[in-house]
């Protein structure tokens, strides 16, 4: 170890560490989303990130027509995350690569949608208190979970005094056709994951576009609930449609064994 390594280790936080095991397995946040993660506000977490930027624990980057900036592993923080799991450092010029290749990809967006979700979720349990997004896991790491024969776009874990509630996420960006998300629907219900099946979530990005899926759906049986929402907020609340009903439920209600 550096006299470099060992000064700015002692400078990091467990929260600190805490973010770069969360940036090395979701890769991209937004002050706003590490404010929901972590810290009490945004104007915390804007503050902290750029005292993390400046020691090239994080790198961060903005699009042309976008004022906020993206956070993601710098230099020091993905040698950190190396060092913790026994692995060879990267170098500046990968670690640079990485970051601009996040910054330039196609999907950096639908990834930032994800992000959001799960941030709002978590940021949104510990506003209302007795219950916690106690597991939050990546597209690869749900993947497996399938063995890779299935990639939800997430998976997370609500726990609560009564029990958890395990589930998949699919975020919708309005791209693709409806029958694509169907087709994935029908893979889901082929595919039996460690764990057993889990509700399936849909973010959908607008009310028509929901409606248009349950007509899509309709009489269609699936071996596991699934729910959509188009809110962005709320969403702890009764902001979930069933398919194959008209009523709408919380999370906490969705199908037999929820908080189990």
């Amino acid at each position: 170890m550096t006299k470099d390594f060992t000064e700015i280790l002692e400078r990091l936080t467990g929260r600190d560490m805490e973010l770069i095991d969360a940036l090395a397995r979701h890769r991209v946040f937004t002050a706003v989303q590490l404010a929901d993660l972590c810290f009490p506000s945004t104007w915390a977490a804007r503050v902290r990130a750029v005292t993390l930027f400046e020691m090239e624990v994080l790198a961060r980057f903005r699009d042309d027509n976008r004022k906020a900036y993206r956070y993601t592993l710098g230099y020091w923080g993905a040698g950190f995350h190396a060092w913790r799991r026994g692995e060879p450092a990267p170098t500046k010029a990968a670690v640079a690569l990485a970051a601009h290749q996040l910054a330039v990809s196609r999907k950096r967006g639908h990834l930032e949608g994800v992000n959001t979700f799960f941030t709002r979720l978590n940021a949104e349990s510990r506003q209302v208190g007795g219950v916690a997004l106690s597991e939050w896991l990546s597209e690869d790491e749900a993947a497996g979970l399938f063995l890779g024969k299935v990639r939800p776009d997430g998976a997370g874990v609500l726990t609560a005094e009564s029990g958890a509630m395990p589930f998949f996420l699919e975020y919708d960006t309005g791209t693709e056709p409806l029958a694509y998300l169907a087709a994935k629907l029908d893979r889901y219900a082929a595919k039996q994951p460690a764990g057993g099946h889990r509700p399936v979530l849909l973010q959908i990005v607008r009310p028509g576009r929901e409606r248009n899926l349950h007509d899509s759906l309709v009489d269609r049986q699936f071996p596991f609930p699934i729910a959509t929402t188009s809110t962005r907020a709320g969403l702890l609340g009764a902001r979930w449609r069933l398919v194959g009903s008209e009523r709408t439920v919380r999370l906490s209600e969705l199908g037999a064994g929820a908080w189990s």
